[in-house]
């Protein structure tokens, strides 16, 4: 990954990133609701990912919101992005993201640009979530599309 182009990117990274714990019992002023309500996110032993969905479509330069539970503890995630579930992926963050102490209840959201850099349109494209202490946990979302 080259992170001098990410450097670059910081003020538009730093205002779409950032993640919001949201619970059925919990509200949210910023309409992160909106995106999780309905999601069961509970999880037992790893991570799930709800968010993007097998089938969503995006075009390069596009922000996805990443929808996902846990209940890893540690220091964050990695967001990594596959052409397939078979590609090695690169890192779509410069710093891990997301609750250190998640609950496996709580539905997560964290934004992330397809930047092409670490992006390239694929008809089966994942975001693999990934817990910085327990690789082995981590999940990919459903394959959707990136196109031009």
């Amino acid at each position: 990954m080259k992170f001098a182009h990410v450097i670059t990117l910081a003020g538009l990274v730093a205002a779409s990133f950032g993640f919001m714990a949201c619970s059925d019992d919990s509200s949210s002023a910023s309409g992160e609701d909106d995106v999780t309500a309905g999601l069961d996110c509970s999880v037992s032993g790893g991570v799930k990912v709800l968010k993007p969905a097998a089938g969503d479509s995006f075009k390069m330069g596009e922000t996805i919101t990443v929808v996902y539970g846990s209940d890893v503890q540690g220091s964050g995630y990695r967001f990594v992005y596959k052409t397939d579930e078979d590609d090695g992926g690169l890192d779509m963050l410069k710093e891990s993201a997301g609750p250190k102490n998640p609950d496996g209840k709580t539905c997560y959201v964290q934004k992330v640009v397809l930047d092409e850099e670490y992006a390239e349109p694929s008809k089966e494209a994942v975001i693999r979530v990934i817990p910085y202490e327990k690789t082995s946990k981590g999940a990919n979302s459903g394959a959707f599309k990136v196109s031009e």
